[in-house]
């Protein structure tokens, strides 16, 4: 999330900076933005130097906000980052929003947490942007993540309501990323009906969705893994079999199968 701090556009209006029932809630939104990734962009970067803001502010967040001031100026933001959601703050109210918008964690809703929360958690180990995948193992208080499991996509619907209705009474963003099995059975089929229901629900909310490709989590383990539990326990016939018949099977098969079968 972005908070792009801002002149007001009515000219009777006191800008934010200036409004000292706003400026120890500007405070704690930096530090919060620091510590759970988002960004606060100083639009109007050249008024603060005089502002009540700047002028009273203690040393640490006086020094943040020069930084912030020279990444203003020289423009340094991404601003082409289409994912990031900008919220603009002029008021203290939108401050105060905006404080309770970066203290409530974005939230992943996955079918199992066991199966689809580990997979989840292999991927922003690896693949994720270093803020993100910190954040991930060295989480701030309060969370700025926070991983939801329904049990199973029948469940997921009624899931995806609540928190929508949760953010609507809150008057917060709803903040929710969706991951649903796709049940395909082979790379060409489309995904079952459920997860293009669930799909569909989760944008019409204004959640995001995300559709594995391949059929379950389960398609998503490697084959090392299936070699190292095989020499694990080599004597048990049956887990033998299963890992065998697994690693027999053609890459397309192996990923769009159902593994619990």
């Amino acid at each position: 999330m972005r908070f792009a701090i801002e002149r007001p556009l009515e000219e009777d209006t006191v800008p934010v900076w200036n409004d000292t029932t706003a400026l120890q809630t500007l405070d704690r939104l930096i530090v919060r933005a620091d510590e759970a990734a988002h960004d606060v962009l100083l639009l109007d970067a050249d008024l603060l130097d005089d502002s009540e803001w700047f002028q009273g502010a203690r040393q640490t967040a006086h020094d943040r906000l020069l930084e912030l001031c020279e990444l203003a100026r020289a423009s340094a933001w991404d601003s082409g980052r289409a994912e990031t959601t900008t919220w603009q703050v002029t008021t203290s109210a939108e401050a105060g929003r905006a404080l309770r918008i970066a203290n409530s964690p974005l939230k992943v809703l996955v079918e199992s947490r066991l199966r689809d929360g580990a997979l989840l958690d292999v991927a922003v180990r690896l693949l994720a942007r270093e803020p993100v995948r910190r954040l991930w193992i060295t989480p701030p208080i309060p969370l700025a993540m926070e991983v939801l499991h329904a049990g199973g996509t029948g469940d997921m619907p009624g899931f995806m309501e609540q928190e929508a209705n949760n953010a609507r009474e809150a008057e917060l963003p709803l903040r929710l990323i969706v991951v649903v099995d796709s049940d395909r059975t082979s790379p060409k089929q489309p995904p079952s009906s459920k997860a293009a229901e669930i799909e569909q629900k989760a944008r019409e909310l204004g959640a995001r969705p995300f559709t594995l490709t391949k059929h379950e989590a389960e398609n998503y383990i490697p084959d090392f893994h299936w070699h190292a539990e095989l020499a694990r326990d080599p004597r048990n016939p049956r887990w033998a079999k299963e890992m065998t018949d697994i690693l027999s099977m053609p890459s397309n098969d192996r990923d769009y199968c159902d593994m619990e079968k």
